[in-house]
């Protein structure tokens, strides 16, 4: 512009720069203001608030200030800031989003925690082993600036074109000059050829996409490559633990082995574990104070005199006149129970898909339950809809095979990998990446041709999560390695992942859009130019107008609405042997 106003004054037409001069400012203005809005919009994308730990003394320090040797306290529901060791209480510690296990861990006195763990139940007071490296909230804002300054494949290819386009702009400038001898086409024809609309084609939707994508979607993107990416995987290696399913256990399967009936015997069972904090405990409470209390015309629970617990393996009362207890295989083993007969058969047949209990009535095994993980609501709808966008989904778990087959036939994933180690994820990963490559037989090391994503949650998801393509990982606070090791955050439900690969997708055509719409208004008024006679102060605006119209036509994802995959699906108890059945509904207390 400057070289605009500078020939119009040489060639003394004030009024052509003085055009020039408030058209550029005007212009300016309205991009600068548009520039600001949308990077106010990325600034406040995500709002997480900043994590606070209650020392043993009862003053409240923030997470970075908590130093090695320091006392503090977590309750039910809170996460671990650091890596400790437990100095007194007990709890049921969820470590899924670290080790990938779904069963809470019992904790206490010389237990070890580790950073990023949930407080299923209980109260600990641990000392701190390890200092916070940083709190998620610095980790969040400094990744999102990360992907607004990071450059993407179509920017590189942009920047490329653009070293060649320049100088041809020039060229063409000074041969229409010399031919025509008209030093006034030459000023149009550079200015009209000014690439600035073509270099923010790409990087201006990308803003504006990941801002709706956190927004909205609470997908955070830490590269705009994996934005890219994104748009164009075609395989999606997923995770069961915390992934497909909630990481947390329910009541799938109940069999009466004796004359009691499931009814009688699940209300014994709830009776005796309302009094205890583990998990397992819990969820038993739940299935019968929700479904089946209903069904049966009896919501009341009687009260469990003389509860105890026998170490980690049982819990036990008298419950109406009947010496109730609720354990596992090593619970009977201690009391000399025989397993055999019918509840031998469930046990080995149980066994692989989730945790065995057994309901003991008066030292006699009276029924055998068992919990498993639950499949997430929503994901059922989320497979289907993401292999209707074009997407294989592949189950990928470190989960015995029957477990693994039970979880993706319920979310409706067609194959499965189970037993894996986290090499043997990350190997998968990559020789997906060469499906329908003539390179596919011999898988050469390293990332192939084809786009390919991975969506996890534990620390032993970091290798494939670094090799994919697209590296998402389901954390809400999470560990660092994880968080790192991952070019997205999906901070939502599962069922956001399809309305994030739309999102992605019409990104990238909006994208094409913007960068043929720049290149149409530099070329019209070029051609203009070299055929005829435009005026300086028009080429200004189509050069400055190109930049604006860019920039409003990548102001449409704030309007796009796509909706998520609801939660609608309830998972099925059924009852073995007898007359009842129900259903549970995860976070339902009914029918």
């Amino acid at each position: 512009m400057s070289v605009a106003m500078l020939g119009s004054l040489l060639q003394r037409e004030v009024m052509d720069a003085a055009m020039v001069g408030v058209v550029v400012a005007l212009l300016d203005t309205v991009t600068c203001s548009t520039i600001a809005y949308v990077d106010r919009r990325l600034k406040g994308c995500i709002s997480v608030p900043s994590a606070n730990v209650y020392l043993a003394d009862d003053r409240v320090i923030q997470a970075s200030e908590l130093k090695v040797g320091m006392r503090f306290q977590v309750r039910k529901g809170d996460a671990i800031p650091a890596d400790g060791t437990v100095v007194s209480g007990q709890a049921a510690v969820d470590e899924s989003r670290v080790t990938g296990e779904a069963r809470p861990v019992d904790k206490d006195k010389g237990s070890k925690v580790r950073s990023g763990s949930l407080m299923h139940s209980g109260f600990l007071t641990v000392t701190a082993d390890a200092e916070v490296d940083a709190s998620f909230q610095n980790r969040i804002q400094d990744s999102v600036q990360q992907a607004k300054n990071t450059m993407s494949g179509t920017q590189e290819i942009v920047g490329r074109f653009a070293e060649w386009y320049t100088p041809a702009v020039i060229a063409i400038a000074v041969i229409v000059a010399i031919v025509r001898d008209d030093f006034k086409q030459f000023l149009v024809i550079i200015v009209a050829g000014c690439p600035c609309a073509l270099l923010g084609a790409a990087p201006f939707v990308h803003a504006v996409a990941i801002a709706v994508l956190a927004k909205k979607h609470r997908l955070l993107v830490k590269e705009t490559s994996a934005l890219e990416s994104l748009a164009r995987i075609r395989w999606l290696g997923i995770d069961k633990t915390g992934t497909i399913t909630t990481g947390h256990f329910e009541l799938v399967h109940i069999a009466s082995v004796s004359s009691w009936t499931e009814n009688e015997l699940l209300r014994f069972a709830a009776s005796v574990e309302r009094k205890d904090r583990h998990p397992l405990a819990q969820s038993i409470v739940q299935s019968y104070t929700g479904c089946a209390a209903a069904f049966a015309g009896n919501s009341s629970l009687p009260d469990a005199k003389n509860f105890k617990r026998e170490g980690r393996c049982a819990v036990m009362g008298a419950v109406e006149g009947h010496w109730v207890a609720v354990g596992n295989a090593d619970y009977l083993s201690l009391q000399d129970l025989d397993l055999d007969g019918r509840a031998a058969e469930l046990h080995k047949e149980w066994s692989p898909k989730g945790s065995v209990l057994f309901v003991v009535v008066d030292e006699e095994i009276a029924a055998v339950i068992v919990m498993a993980d639950a499949v997430r609501g929503q994901a059922r709808g989320t497979i289907g809809k993401l292999r209707s966008l074009g997407i294989q989904p592949v189950l990928l778990t470190g989960d015995k095979g029957p477990a693994a087959q039970a979880a993706a036939a319920a979310a409706g994933i067609e194959e499965v990998h189970s037993g894996l180690l986290p090499e043997d994820k990350t190997a998968l990963v990559l020789k997906a990446s060469w499906r329908g490559n003539e390179k596919e037989v011999l898988a050469p090391a390293g990332r192939g041709p084809m786009e390919v994503g991975f969506i996890g949650d534990g620390l032993n998801d970091c290798p494939a999560l670094a090799s994919a393509n697209v590296g998402i990982v389901m954390q809400e606070i999470g560990s660092q390695a994880t968080f790192d090791a991952a070019t997205a955050v999906l901070q939502g439900d599962l069922g956001e992942l399809p309305a994030v690969v739309v999102v992605a997708r019409r990104t990238q055509r909006l994208v094409v859009a913007n960068i043929l719409l720049a290149m149409a208004l530099n070329c019209t008024v070029i051609a203009a130019a070299a055929v005829g006679s435009v005026p300086l102060w028009l080429s200004v605006v189509a050069d400055s107008g190109g930049l604006l119209a860019v920039l409003a036509n990548s102001l449409w994802p704030l309007c796009w609405r796509v909706q998520p995959v609801p939660d609608e699906s309830g998972r099925q108890v059924t009852s073995t042997g007898g007359n009842v059945g129900f259903a549970v509904r995860a976070g339902a207390a009914g029918p």
